[in-house]
Parts: structure tokens; sequence; C-alpha cells
């Protein structure tokens, strides 16, 4: 995947965050919480600290998308990637090994769901894969 191609993915999904943001400031103004949606309940706190992260996410977005310059890599950073693509990948092997064995997982109350961890193993597997990826890019 070339830098371009990432930084327009990068900018498209800053609008998706803004758009998740936007969500939790319509459902904290609106006086619609506590509210509980698919089991989950939350509260203000948890959607002010849902938005307080959209918006630190949003803000690496943009500089990716469209402020940071093109500059030779460092040899630190491609350490940086290869390690980051071996956490990831360890994670979505441990998410992959819970759905194939049936583990439970108790955080209090709450029994994760295995869906969850499904969408975690392709997330963090897609992460691994793209760290790998910029770990080897000349």
């Amino acid at each position: 995947m070339h830098k371009k191609n990432l930084r327009e993915i990068s900018k498209f999904a800053s609008g998706l965050v803004l758009g998740d943001f936007l969500c939790g400031l319509w459902l904290y103004l609106g006086g619609y919480l506590p509210m509980k949606i698919m089991g989950i309940m939350f509260d203000v706190r948890q959607v002010l600290l849902w938005m307080l992260f959209d918006l630190v996410l949003i803000a690496f977005l943009i500089h990716y998308g469209w402020k940071m310059p093109d500059r030779p890599r460092t040899s630190n950073e491609k350490t940086f990637h290869m390690v980051a693509g071996v956490v990831f990948a360890i994670v979505a092997i441990l998410h992959l090994l819970r759905v194939i064995f049936g583990l439970n997982f108790v955080l209090g109350s709450w029994s994760a769901p295995y869906w969850l961890n499904a969408l975690g193993a392709v997330l963090t597997g897609f992460l691994s894969y793209i760290s790998f990826y910029l770990a080897r890019e000349k």
C-alpha cells in the first residue's frame, strides 16, 4: 500500500470518526443518557471518554492525512513497526484462541461475547499486517 493510499484512507477514516464523535455529542446533549445498548449501560462519563478518544484520534488522522511531510524512514521506525507487528499478531492469535476453544472472559459481572473477540482478531490481524508491511517498505 502506498503512502498516498494510506493518506486517503486516513482522510476517509477521519470523517467516520467525526461522525462517531457527533453521535456521542448528540447522546450527551440530547439527554438520552444513561441508556442501555446491546446489554451495555452507557452513562455520561463513558460517553465523555468516548468523545475525548474520538477527538484525539481525529487529530492524529488529520495530521497524517493532510499535514505529515514525506521523508525517508529511519531504522528506528522500521524497528518500531516490526515490534508493533509482533504485538498485534500475538493479540490477534489470543483473540482467535478464545474463539476457537470457547474460553470464557469475564470482567466483573460482564461476560465478553465471542463476536467481540472475532472482531478483535480481524482488526489486530490487519494492524499486524500493516505494521509488517511498513517495516519492510523501503
